[in-house]
Formats: structure tokens, sequence, C-alpha cells
């Protein structure tokens, strides 16, 4: 909620067109399903719950923009071919240029393998056929999402959601940081909801940006899952009142449920039952669309009360995009014939999962001191979508949100490809998980943020300019 002045209570809020659509993308029986390293099988025994695709179309009233957002129950892009093979065909079926598609995985650790580079592992025979479900799917969805389009108000708020831990844990007698909760450290809270209504009243859909990996189930688990956003989803869209449930993962490179690396699928509904039952909180306590609580006068009783009332009110239709680009400095990588040698001598699994890994993250970024990285920013209102392609941690978030406090900044990691974790400048002298297998050098998120916040003000003062 954005205080607009003393006298006035606002939500964030954007009126245009708004299409959704979804369908199931579970993979074929037998695919080749190892995410973690510490798994002891390479093909799930069944599927927990349906994984998700959907897409929502954001439009302005004369249709002559549009904006498309693709979220799915994948984990994340192995390679740099895994992502833009599969938003390539996406951006050529749509018509879509890049700075209109975000392409957005939920990030469940619980999901198959998508990468060609997998096609030898066991049932990595699969992957093709799944790739190209995904690529056709995700084209008739966009088409059937334009189709649905129709006017409506998009309204955010920000409520709290205490499932989120952070998770860099310094144990005594290890020189290391642990991957896993740290119960010391206060983690961002912060749930984001945004609520689609129609000009008929009815709810066509529902955001959830939240900053928590999904990892409630770990290499125990042999169920293809969407992890806990599954049971979100199914909580928000049963208390509601209609409409798809889509889940936006936010900057949660920091930051894992109180329960994670389970095995029991049951944990995984708890853990989406919390983040369902905080989001219907916030939704609960949304004004109207299109409209905002206003101070109007005083009602003399034992003490002079403020009263404040509802009133309508105009919410923006402006609508705009941008692709930007930052030139950071890799780190300091091992090369990819030293990564490809390394996998040869290792005979752990999870050692062999760690080092494959990093080589096609080496691959990703190329031999040299620099690369490029792209970023998408959306404007839709008085609302802010940034989707990166990394894994931001909460600081980023919390940062850029501190700066737009008039604004819902909705963020979104592993956006449109995957460049691993972004750590804070700080992190670099812990030397956690994150900052271990980073692409970029220290600095690299600060420069990021920079980028974003000028792409964010030249858009607003675009808006100001605008007739």
């Amino acid at each position: 909620m954005a205080a607009r002045g003393i006298l006035e209570l606002r939500d964030s809020e954007f009126a245009g067109a708004v299409g959704v659509a979804r369908a199931v993308i579970n993979p074929p029986p037998g695919i080749f399903a190892r995410t973690w390293g510490s798994s002891k099988h390479d093909i799930a025994t069944g599927i927990h719950k349906p994984l998700l695709a959907t897409c929502v179309v954001f439009s302005d009233v004369p249709r002559a923009k549009q904006l498309v957002l693709l979220t799915l129950d994948l984990s994340w892009w192995n390679s740099k071919p895994d992502e833009l093979d599969l938003r390539t065909a996406i951006l050529e079926g749509t018509g879509l240029q890049e700075h209109e598609l975000m392409l957005h995985p939920s990030h469940t650790h619980s999901a198959p393998r998508t990468a060609l580079e997998f096609a030898d592992r066991p049932g990595g025979h699969l992957i093709p056929q799944y790739r190209a479900m995904l690529k056709k799917t995700c084209i008739e969805l966009v088409a059937r999402a334009r189709a649905s389009l129709a006017p409506a108000t998009l309204t955010w708020r920000a409520g709290h959601c205490g499932l989120a831990f952070n998770r860099e844990l310094l144990v005594p007698g290890r020189d290391e940081v642990l991957c896993g909760l740290n119960p010391t450290v206060k983690a961002d809270d912060t749930l984001l909801v945004g609520r689609v209504v129609d000009g008929t009243g009815d709810v066509r859909c529902t955001f959830v940006n939240y900053a928590c990996h999904p990892i409630s189930l770990g290499g125990a688990n042999t169920l293809i899952s969407p992890d806990y956003v599954g049971a979100m989803r199914e909580t928000v869209e049963a208390g509601c009142g209609g409409g798809e449930c889509v889940f936006l993962h936010g900057a949660s490179g920091n930051q894992a449920p109180r329960r994670s690396f389970e095995q029991d699928p049951a944990i995984a509904d708890q853990n989406g039952r919390e983040v369902g039952y905080a989001a219907l909180s916030v939704l609960a306590s949304m004004f109207p669309p299109q409209v905002s609580l206003t101070y109007a006068g005083v009602e003399e009783s034992g003490t002079p009360l403020a009263i404040w009332k509802e009133q309508r009110n105009s919410s923006s239709a402006r609508l705009s995009s941008r692709r930007t680009t930052v030139r950071l400095a890799i780190a300091d990588l091992p090369s990819s014939e030293e990564l490809r040698r390394a996998i040869q001598e290792a005979s752990e699994s999870y050692m062999v999962e760690r080092l494959t890994r990093r080589l096609l993250a080496r691959e990703s970024v190329g031999d040299g001191k620099e690369g490029d990285f792209s970023f998408n920013i959306w404007q839709l209102g008085d609302s802010f979508i940034l989707g990166t392609p990394a894994e931001m941690h909460t600081a980023f978030q919390l940062e850029l949100r501190r700066r737009f406090p008039h604004h819902s900044v909705a963020v979104l990691n592993i956006v449109n490809g995957y460049a691993s974790y972004l750590p804070p400048r700080e992190d670099y002298a812990v030397g956690a998980y994150p900052v271990r297998v980073a692409l970029y050098r220290e600095g690299s998120m600060e420069a990021v943020l920079e980028a974003a916040d000028r792409t964010m003000r030249e858009l607003l003062a675009e808006s100001a300019e605008a007739p």
C-alpha cells in the first residue's frame, strides 16, 4: 500500500486489459529428473502435484502494446541453449520482442531436466520430446491468453509471511558456511500480492511474489513436484473467489523455507499452505479496484475522530518496458577444459553434479573477462516488474523498494536466462555457497541495482511527460 500524502491511502494499480491461460506441463514418465547431487535416483517414481505453465498478457487499453509473462514449474536453465532455444521459439511463434517477454521458472528443485546436455543420462532420451511439448504449449498459451484479453484492474498490496529464513549457516567447528536454515539472521518476510479484477468484478488471476527457494523437498524425494508452490496456488485459488494464482519467485538467493531438503511431500504442502494463507490475508485487506481511502473530516465524540472513507479514483494505464544491459566482470572461474577433466576424474555423484553445473555455467558466459548481463523492467501503472536471469539476494529487492516507496516492485529471479547468483558485496567476505558459484565478481549486484534504478527513473520520467 502506498501513502499518497498524509490524507490518502492508495494501492499501486494498473488499469488496462489482462488475459490469462494455463496448461499442465507434466513430463513424460521415465524422463531424467535428477537435480540434487545427493539423490540416489535418476528417474522420478511419480508426480506429487501437476507442473503448470501460466501465461498472463498485459495490454494497454488501445491494445497497441502487449507484455507477456510466462511462468513454468521448472527448476532452472542448465545451459545457455537450454533457455535460449525455448525463448527464441516463443518469440518467433508469437511475434514478441525480447523486452516484451518474461520467461520465468518457479525454481522448484523437483522438476525434470530440460537441457539437451543431459540426453545421454538415464531417461535423457525423453528430453527432446519434452522440450518440443514445452515450446508448443507456451506458444499456444500466449495465443489463448491474448484471446482472453479483457478490461481489468491489477491491484498490488504488500503483506508478510514467516516461511522464509536466511539459509547461510555457520556451524562451530566448520570452516565453511553451510547452505541451510540460519535462525539468527532476520529474513525478508515481504509478501507482495497482486489481484486482477475485470469489469464485472470477477477475479481473473492473482500474483504471489515471495522470496523463498522452492526446496522443501531435497535429494531423497523421488516425485516430480512444484514444491510448496503447488499447495500455495491451491490454497489461494480456493479462497479468493476465482482465477489462476501465479507464483512469482522473488529475490531468494539467501532464503529458504523453515522446512527444507525433506523427503515427505506433505512438508511441501504445509509450506505452501503457509504462504497461501498469508496471501489470502493480504487479498482480504485490499480495497475494491480503483478505490482509495481518503480523509473525510472530523466526527466529534469523546475526542475528535478522524473519519476516512472510500473514494473512487482513476488508476494509471501506463504500460512500458525496457531491456537493460550492464557489462560485468566475470569471476575467476576454472576453464571449460579444466572442468571437463575434473568431471572425468570425479568418483562421487554429488561431485559430478556440482562440476557439471560449473561447466555449463562457464560455457554460458564464455572464457572472456567480461560479459553482458541483460534484464527486463516493466512498468504497469504504479508498479514495476523486474526480471533478471540471476538468483538475486533479498538485499536487491529491499533496496529497490526502499528507493521507490510509492510503487510496488516485484523482483523475479531467473528470467530469460540463468546467470547463477549475484550476491551483495558484503557476502564476499563470508564466502557462502552463492559466492563460491557466482559467475560475476564482487560488486556486480550493486552495478545491476544502479542500472535498474536509472531505468525505473527514466520510465517514470517518461510517464510524467506523456499526455
